[in-house]
């Protein structure tokens, strides 16, 4: 799984970093993975943390990346 983030469309709400697991943090007050060009790994055992981030986006800035190691 990988993630990216939509820089034209983070807010600044902050809520993808109050998620319980810690996968988002903040920088600037924006999600830092807004400075990533390219998608950001999600090691496995942060999956659901990654997820949970995304859908609490109000801007639907974080995107989701499924991919399939089979």
């Amino acid at each position: 799984m990988k993630v990216t983030i939509k820089p034209d469309l983070c807010c600044g709400a902050q809520l993808c970093a109050q998620v319980p697991g810690g996968f988002y943090r903040l920088e600037d007050g924006f999600n830092a993975l807004v400075s990533e060009s390219e998608p950001v790994d999600v090691p496995p055992e942060m999956e659901a943390a990654a997820r949970a981030g995304a859908e609490a986006c109000p801007e639907t800035a974080i995107i989701i990346i499924d991919t399939d190691d089979d």
